[in-house]
């Protein structure tokens, strides 16, 4: 609920006849989802359930059929993740697109739908009422997902006063939670960036973007604790916002001690171990530790390897040819170039993440890029810099000694004017020491 990374229960390989049996553990009710080669499903599992899967039969609107412990319910949810699709456009537009007034009518019919499918199910000792709760509860949060998803980057007058109303708080459901609803940890996600992190950025437009980073997981912690959320919410929001913080900055000495403070206080397990693996891996790649290896093809189409640069100061900008944030950069990078010119100790290394090659190669042809060293790494592989070195954004700038480890996994930008000093110091300390 906090990374929105999936958890594997477990593997079936099926038989020649297309049969398997798989078990996994659940100890509570918790909505999982069945992903294979020809059949993905949504299901609401409890422990103890025997759930049968089979093919539909031809001519029905469902490619399968749910059998055994929650049949009912399972077969309406899966119906209802199929066809959420069909309310992802309205009058042929993405329903984010739409004017003010078609996102209701849009967001009415979505609610319509969801209440026939309910009303086919009836509380009996076939369907209990814990389980038709939860599945209502399921339906309602992708309403509420929906409104939240239209309203990301929109202005006021864009958004109908009912929506706006309703994205301004984060719905309060504490079995979302504990049944780990996908859509509720979009909605924290979205709800954290829009109502907290771009709301402190507002308010202290003001202040200077460095003493704001300093205080800024402090003003995040006071924003979410002044809004009396029920703790579990409160916690998957705290939870949420170190989560993104350190994702978007990396781990710097301010988000690491409040990253501490929520191991102390947050009553989740599970939100606590989510916090301590964001901290170790971007400990990984801490000041002083081996910067990950990685490669590419430069424009001539040779290999070009991070550590062939060993013995180098590298300065690494991560980009591609649809970045304009990227491009942006690339006139003060060349300036930073040229105060380094001639010095063999520094090396400028520019590394593309396009996927599309003939772009990159069409760019570095028409030379609208600063001189340096230039590679395309379009992978996102395990192996990948986008793995190696959590990137979630770009650009991203990487910051390298001359022993191959680590000085910065966020360094700053080229227009920050503050690289130069930084390649300056690290310079000075390699001279003394070679001396």
């Amino acid at each position: 609920m906090v990374s929105m990374d999936g958890i594997i229960l477990g593997r079936v390989r099926l038989d020649s006849a297309g049969k398997g049996v798989l078990e996994v553990p659940v100890d509570a009710p918790v909505f999982a989802y069945l992903n294979g080669d020809v059949i993905s499903a949504g299901m609401l599992l409890y422990p103890g359930d025997d759930v049968v899967i089979v093919p539909s039969a031809n001519g029905t609107k469902v490619d399968i059929q749910f059998e055994g412990d929650g049949a009912a319910i399972n077969q309406a949810y899966h119906e209802a993740q199929q066809n959420r699709n069909d309310f992802d456009k309205w009058n042929g537009k993405y329903y984010f697109h739409l004017p003010p007034d078609e996102f209701l009518k849009a967001k009415d019919s979505l609610r319509s739908y969801y209440d026939q499918l309910l009303t086919q199910l009836k509380p009996d000792d076939q369907i209990p009422a814990e389980r038709l709760d939860l599945i209502k509860r399921q339906m309602d949060m992708h309403v509420a997902f929906y409104q939240f998803n239209f309203a990301i980057g929109k202005d006021s007058a864009e958004i109908p006063a009912q929506v706006r109303k309703f994205v301004s708080k984060i719905p309060v459901d504490t079995m979302a939670i504990q049944t780990g609803m996908f859509d509720y940890a979009l909605i924290a996600s979205q709800f954290y960036r829009n109502e907290i992190s771009d709301a402190i950025y507002e308010e202290n437009k003001e202040v200077d973007g460095d003493s704001l980073e300093t205080i800024f997981p402090i003003l995040v912690e006071q924003k979410i604790k002044a809004a009396k959320y029920p703790g579990l919410v409160e916690d998957l929001v705290r939870a949420m916002g170190v989560h993104v913080q350190i994702a978007m900055n990396g781990l710097t000495p301010d988000l690491l001690k409040t990253a501490r403070k929520l191991g102390k206080e947050l009553g989740s397990d599970d939100f606590k171990n989510a916090i301590h693996e964001d901290v170790a891996k971007w400990e990984k790649i801490g000041p002083g530790k081996p910067a990950p290896d990685f490669s590419g093809l430069t424009p001539d189409g040779k290999k070009l390897a991070l550590s062939d640069l060993r013995g180098r100061i590298v300065y690494v900008d991560i980009w591609a040819t649809w970045c304009g944030y990227c491009i942006e950069e690339f006139p003060d990078s060349q300036k930073m170039q040229e105060e380094f010119k001639g010095n063999d100790k520094v090396a400028f290394l520019y590394v593309s993440v396009d996927q599309d090659t003939l772009a990159w190669k069409k760019m570095m042809a028409g030379k609208k890029v600063p001189n340096g060293l230039h590679m395309l790494h379009g992978t996102n592989g395990p192996q990948s810099i986008w793995n190696l070195y959590h990137v979630s954004g770009i650009p991203r700038y990487l910051l390298i000694d001359g022993d191959g480890r680590m000085v910065a996994a966020h360094a700053e930008r080229p227009s920050s004017g503050n690289v130069q000093a930084e390649l300056r110091k690290l310079l000075t300390a390699r001279h003394i020491a070679e001396k």
